[in-house]
């Protein structure tokens, strides 16, 4: 925003200086008439000029203020929701929540995260409790652990009262002071919980700090009611009634704000400051949470009014938000050019002078500010790498370039697991992890390569024309995997990923980019379909497969239109009793041309296509409708694709087809594989609980292929464990295998859950499974999947022949 240095003349400007003033008229007045209109046209200029430069410094100086207030909401947001989450673990356990689960979740929950003064759980205490909470709260490890009455800003023993919320848990140390402090004597807290109570939300308050080991005074109190699991929030009556607690966060608003703002690189252009709401509206009366040191300059602009104002919600209430340019900032007003133009209008030669050379320098800054948004408009923010757009223009000057004589590669590049890091570790660590990769690409390539970022985990390559393209090409593919698979640093985590890579060669594969690029993706595809971490050079076979998917997606469309699906059923038994207990539902497609084909086939590029929603929902109807006519104590079971799993109207087409056929729900079972959970917890989780509610059993499908399972099995209504087949075929060569089926029987048995073996084909498997304690099996042996006329037919009692192979 700085004006033109009167030191650094142009050559041609500094010419202009040497010529010599004209003669004077005789008449002087012409002359001071010529004056005085330079100087008042020179001072409306200086006048302009200073009120343009205000006006633009203030306009970015807003830009920058309410990126930052955004910035900071979404912190504030991200803490918040953290709290909440700690609610869902009161709320989701089946059993009473100890102190060291409580202790140990909160901290990690809020670890790296500055400001979070401590964590509370608030339980609700009757007055005939009390004796017991203090006596288990000694005995729990914290020293004279009494309730305490914060009334009147004195601690001291609470006195005899209906009931209490005093803090039971804490992430304090034992030793802290904080221990018993009941919030119900102190009026603010009090109002505080009472509104987070009544209204079922996140309330916040400002309060004065209890204890502060860094000394200061003011805090922000965050309050979360807790109900009991299960309960009805409809009403404010329902939820006084059904109230359980609350989870409690003292947060140092300032330092919280300070550390949300610290990783932004405008932070230190602005002084925004936070006041917490007030019923007279006066923020000269409200305590201040600054996100950076105020100066001398700063406090004189909030006195002055000279400020920008937003708000910044925090919970239930909206904090008024102040900012000024930080002293010394770029963001500062300057009236250089209005001090120029005035200094110039001494003379209209030097006016003249200085305005040409202002229309000149005005004119390369805004060629250098265009030129800059070009760049932006075709760089990635991320990576700092080049973006698609300017990437197709890369493209197509590759293949016009003479001294490339049209011949160069073109790499597509994409990580494997990316979205695993996404998942466990949080789009920051998925967005650091991204800038590593971006940094080793660059050092695989040389100057005269291209590479940009496409978007998402994918990015792309052009490699310049040499002898042997097809042999440099996969060089530098076999390069690229190596580096990718050695491991990433990310901030308190080590992670391992691949790369799948296609490549397409021009001329031999075509000239023209989207060809190009839709064969390199050909390639790519092939890459990530063969295992991934590997690399793929385009062939011609690879379109007559693409075009070969595309027709059977037609013909898939075409059939659930028509309905050409059947389903069958495959039994599983008792393993004690050896009676049939229920059957799998199995989609198979009778195609007019290729007959019947498996689900192997058609279920991916379903689920790719969408098209797994519509029939998926076919499935379940007509499951439920052919269950009815089968013995009562016999079950239908139905696997619930990971897309159709995202349906919202998931639950009413379930509800709506038990309605309609007449199954009861408790016949009926939903097979779910754990990596449908890995996203929206708690939406799956309030999905599943409706289902287990309507009395819907739930399977856990393919346990001990992932990684999460237990974690699983503790916080989703399983009713029972579905052991992959992958276990079975070891069973009675290994012990490894019947080690693992073991301690999964006496954790399902610790659960309350069932255990159905898969994949049974032996007589000696399904001997070693009733050993093992396995409840129900699953396989050839017992039966294959057949149509439902033919289920019918088949005997409800399984006996083994032992002479069988």
């Amino acid at each position: 925003m700085s004006g033109l240095n009167p030191g650094e003349d142009r050559p041609e400007n500094m010419g202009e200086r040497r010529k010599a003033p004209a003669p004077r008229a005789k008449p002087y007045r012409p002359a001071w008439v010529a004056a005085c209109i330079g100087l008042i046209l020179t001072g409306i200029a200086a006048y302009a000029v200073a009120r343009w430069e205000r006006r633009v410094t203030w306009t970015e100086f807003e830009g920058v203020a309410a990126t930052q207030l955004i910035e900071m909401q979404n912190g504030v947001n991200e803490y918040l929701g953290r709290l909440v989450t700690l609610r869902a673990l009161f709320e989701s356990a089946n059993d009473d929540v100890t102190r060291s689960e409580f202790e140990v979740f909160g901290s990690r929950l809020f670890e790296n995260h500055p400001g979070v003064l401590r964590v509370n759980w608030l339980p609700k205490v009757y007055r005939k409790e009390r004796a017991e909470f203090e006596s288990e709260a000694i005995n729990d490890g914290i020293p004279a652990y009494h309730f305490k009455s914060l009334a009147n800003g004195v601690v001291s023993v609470a006195p005899e009262s209906e009931f209490y919320f005093p803090i039971y848990f804490s992430t304090e140390r034992k030793i802290s002071p904080v221990y018993g402090a009941d919030y119900s004597t102190d009026p603010i807290r009090w109002a505080t919980l009472e509104r987070a109570r009544d209204s079922d939300t996140v309330a916040v308050s400002p309060t004065r700090l209890f204890k502060n080991d860094n000394g200061g005074a003011h805090g922000v109190l965050v309050a979360v009611p807790v109900y009991v699991k299960g309960t009805s929030r409809a009403t404010i009556a329902d939820r006084r009634r059904n109230l359980t607690g609350f989870v409690v966060g003292m947060f140092d608003l300032s330092q919280l704000l300070q550390s949300i703002r610290s990783v932004t690189p405008e932070s230190a252009a602005v002084v925004l400051t936070a006041y917490a709401p007030e019923a007279d509206g006066k923020a000269e009366s409200r305590p201040d949470y600054s996100s950076a040191n105020a100066t001398a300059r700063s406090m004189q602009a909030f006195e002055q009014g000279q400020y920008w104002s937003g708000t910044l919600r925090i919970g239930d209430a909206n904090w008024l938000a102040k900012a000024v340019p930080a002293a010394g900032g770029h963001l500062m007003e300057h009236y250089d050019r209005a001090l120029t133009v005035l200094a110039a209008g001494s003379a209209i030669t030097i006016f003249l002078s200085v305005y040409l050379g202002m229309a000149s320098r005005n004119s390369r800054e805004l060629a250098l500010a265009n030129r800059r948004v070009l760049e932006l408009a075709q760089t990635d923010i991320l990576t700092g790498l080049p973006n698609r757009a300017f990437f197709l223009e890369q493209l197509k000057d590759a293949g016009s370039d003479p001294l490339q004589l049209g011949v160069f590669s073109v790499l597509m590049v994409d990580l494997d697991r990316f979205k695993n890091v996404n998942d466990s570790l949080g789009h920051a660590a998925g967005d650091a992890l991204l800038r590593q990769v971006a940094v080793r690409l660059r050092s695989a390539l040389r100057s005269e390569d291209a590479l940009a970022r496409l978007g998402g985990d994918e990015f792309a390559i052009i490699q310049a024309g040499q002898h042997d393209q097809r042999a440099n090409s996969t060089d530098l593919a076999g390069r690229i995997s190596k580096l990718i698979a050695e491991p990433f640093q990310l901030p308190g985590n080590q992670v391992e990923i691949g790369t799948s890579i296609g490549i397409a060669i021009a001329p031999e594969h075509g000239v023209d980019r989207e060809q190009l690029l839709k064969k390199a993706d050909l390639a790519l595809y092939r890459s990530k379909s063969a295992g991934r971490n590997c690399f793929t050079v385009y062939d011609e076979a690879m379109s007559a497969e693409l075009e070969a998917r595309n027709t059977l997606e037609g013909d898939l469309r075409d059939a659930i239109a028509r309905c050409l699906f059947e389903v069958h059923y495959q039994p599983y038994f008792d393993v004690e009793t050896g009676r049939r207990r229920g059957a799998e539902a199995l989609v198979r497609w009778r195609h007019p041309v290729r007959g019947l084909i498996p689900p192997d086939q058609f279920i991916p590029l379903a689920e790719e296509t969408g098209l797994i929603v519509p029939l998926g929902e076919w499935i379940i109807r007509q499951a439920c409708d052919d269950a009815t006519l089968w013995p009562a104590d016999t079950m239908v079971s139905i696997n619930l694709s990971p897309v159709q799993f995202k349906q919202a109207e998931l639950f009413d087409v379930i509800e709506t087809t038990l309605r309609n056929s007449g199954l009861s729900a408790e016949r009926l079972e939903i097979e779910i594989t754990e990596s449908v959970l890995l996203e929206r917890a708690c939406e799956n989780l309030v999905f599943m609980e409706r289902l287990s509610d309507l009395g819907v059993s739930l399977a856990l499908d393919d346990f001990g292929t992932g990684y999460s399972s237990l974690s699983c099995l503790t916080t989703f209504p399983f009713d029972k464990i579905k052991i992959d087949k992958s276990f079975m075929g070891n069973l009675s060569a290994q012990y490894k295998s019947a080690a693992i089926i073991s301690s999964i029987v006496t954790l399902a048995r610790g659960l309350g859950m069932s255990v159905t073996a898969e994949g049974v084909e032996t007589i000696e498997q399904l001997d070693g499974l009733k050993q093992l304690g396995v409840n129900f099996a699953q396989g050839y042996l017992l039966g294959r999947p057949v149509p439902t006329a033919e289920l019918e037919k088949q005997p409800v009692i399984f006996r083994p022949r032992r002479d069988a192979a």
